[in-house]
């Protein structure tokens, strides 16, 4: 629970979560399947109590289909729950850990075209399973929560304002 408020508050953190008014009249329910591909290996440093963190390049996909289609290229911090000699040799999800990618998204919403940043943090238990919450700032604003499974993908839902 703790982890999961963490995720919480970084995310309204980084962006600000929030529509304006006349924003908020063009509110639609959102939801969709997005992937994650990282682009380059991870940039490690040891953290305190044998952790890592590790930064590298990211894609997100979103899936035409959804309310979100396009591309969120950008850059993921994963402090992982296991020394830097064997956190990112494994497969993603041998650990846990808790992460926060921060990008572009360029694409639609609801079939406009749109930019926004898009901030995403979230936690992964031992498994592979994640749960997180999306937050999308610029042109679209809105909140989404995700379920995904680590270096995969998985869905999203929430409402957005264009």
């Amino acid at each position: 629970m703790r982890t999961s408020l963490l995720a919480l508050v970084l995310c309204a953190a980084l962006v600000g979560i929030g529509a304006s008014p006349a924003a908020a009249a063009t509110r639609v329910p959102a939801s969709g399947d997005f992937t994650v591909a990282v682009t380059g290996p991870p940039v490690v440093r040891p953290l305190p109590g044998d952790r890592c963190l590790g930064t590298a390049p990211v894609q997100l996909s979103f899936a035409a289909g959804g309310t979100l289609t396009g591309q969120a290229p950008g850059t993921i911090r994963i402090a992982v729950d296991a020394p830097c000699t064997v956190a990112f040799t494994a497969p993603p999800g041998t650990y846990g850990d808790v992460f926060a990618f921060t990008g572009t998204f360029t694409g639609t919403v609801d079939g406009a075209p749109t930019s926004a940043t898009l901030v995403y943090t979230g936690v992964t238990r031992p498994g592979g399973s994640v749960g997180g919450l999306m937050a999308l700032s610029g042109d679209t604003h809105g909140l989404l929560g995700g379920t995904a499974t680590a270096g995969v993908g998985g869905t999203y839902s929430g409402a957005l304002a264009a």
